[in-house]
């Protein structure tokens, strides 16, 4: 089982590869939906073909490989966790991936470390500017560009606010 900041990772590095300059990320625990929804967005190429295909355990776009299970290995952890998973155009001009789940669902991915990953992406990748907004109830963080690249992930503490 992989926890969700590797399948966050994955997008990440998705987009980078896109040839993203602007890559979003949005994670909202609703508690009183009972629902963990984590979505990133970019303004890379897009899509090379439909979203539905973009799932398919048998499609990638990087050279060399045959399979390309990220996408649909993260559908099927929303799925059994209670969820779905939608790709398809982003408002930022690429594409977009949102993973929505039982916030409180047994089977749901434990987190992970969501800001060290955020952090790291930013802080390797300068020339790319990464949104980062993470909402609990009333408590919410908006990090844009550089101000993510300075932040320390123990400051982010995300993991520790959702169960």
């Amino acid at each position: 089982m992989h926890d969700l900041s590797l399948y966050l990772l994955e997008l990440l590095e998705n987009s980078v590869r896109a040839g993203a300059t602007v890559v979003a990320t949005r994670v909202v625990a609703d508690r009183d939906a009972d629902a963990l929804t984590i979505a990133v967005e970019d303004d890379g190429r897009g899509l090379p073909v439909a979203p539905g295909q973009a799932l398919d355990p048998f499609f990638t776009t990087k050279q060399g490989k045959r399979t390309g299970l990220g996408l649909s290995l993260f559908r099927q952890e929303a799925e059994a966790a209670g969820g779905r998973l939608e790709v398809g155009p982003s408002a930022l001009g690429g594409t977009a991936v949102t993973a929505t789940m039982g916030l409180t669902n047994v089977d749901r991915p434990p987190l992970g470390d969501l800001a060290t990953t955020l952090v790291t992406m930013a802080a390797t990748n300068p020339g790319i500017e990464f949104r980062l907004d993470l909402v609990d109830g009333g408590r919410q963080v908006t990090l844009r560009g550089a101000e993510l690249r300075r932040r320390d992930p123990a400051l982010l503490d995300y993991q520790s606010a959702v169960p």
